[in-house]
């Protein structure tokens, strides 16, 4: 960050999916809150001289006024909710500011994009979002937690917008078209996603 004079970036809670069972989900609680606790000990015990955490827009402009780099935290995958809404808390106090609502699989939340036949993945589980995932959008909206819709199928995404009275991103989306789009986009570089050709044996994106 420092050489290439990036000022911020997000750092990022990754749990990847597995069988949807009560003890999974716990598994997925726990790796999620692993990967908290290392992001912050990271910037309050490691490099508190050159990197801080940010909360707020107005902590990104006051830390980069004082200097130092700064670090958001996002989630990729709403997996880590499993079924309990009461997480989405727990996650915004340890500084999560956008959640992608799916990965590379449907779950209770919302449908993929990314079918994963070893999950039992079909075409469509929700055609869309689901009502639980109705309520989750509901409370990230409420806790000031933006809604990232890659990776969610394209009737999830639309549902997403429809549902929500904010904004809405996509973090790492490609796009369909080079032309008729505007605003702000941010791309993904692997290679899979942007050439169309299939990852090498062993190799997963």
């Amino acid at each position: 960050m420092e050489e290439g004079g990036l000022a911020a970036a997000f750092f990022i809670v990754f749990v990847g999916q597995t069988e949807r069972t009560p003890e999974n989900y716990e598994q997925a609680k726990a790796d999620a809150v692993k990967k908290f606790d290392a992001i912050h000990r990271m910037a309050e015990q490691m490099y508190p001289d050159r990197i801080k955490l940010a909360y707020s827009a107005d902590d990104v402009e006051r830390i980069v006024a004082q200097g130092k780099l700064v670090a958001v935290l996002g989630i990729e995958n709403g997996y880590v909710i499993g079924q309990d809404l009461s997480l989405l808390g727990d996650y915004h106090r340890r500084g999560a500011r956008y959640i992608t609502l799916a990965h590379n699989g449907h779950h209770d939340i919302a449908d993929s994009a990314a079918l994963r036949p070893r999950l039992g993945d079909s075409a469509s589980e929700h055609d869309g979002v689901s009502a639980f995932g109705e309520e989750v959008i509901a409370e990230m909206n409420r806790l000031g937690i933006m809604v990232d819709v890659s990776h969610i199928s394209k009737q999830a995404m639309l549902e997403a917008v429809q549902l929500l009275a904010a904004p809405v991103i996509a973090s790492h989306s490609s796009t369909r078209s080079l032309r008729d789009h505007g605003g702000v986009m941010q791309t993904v570089g692997l290679d899979t996603f942007v050439s169309g050709r299939e990852p090498p044996p062993g190799r997963r994106p």
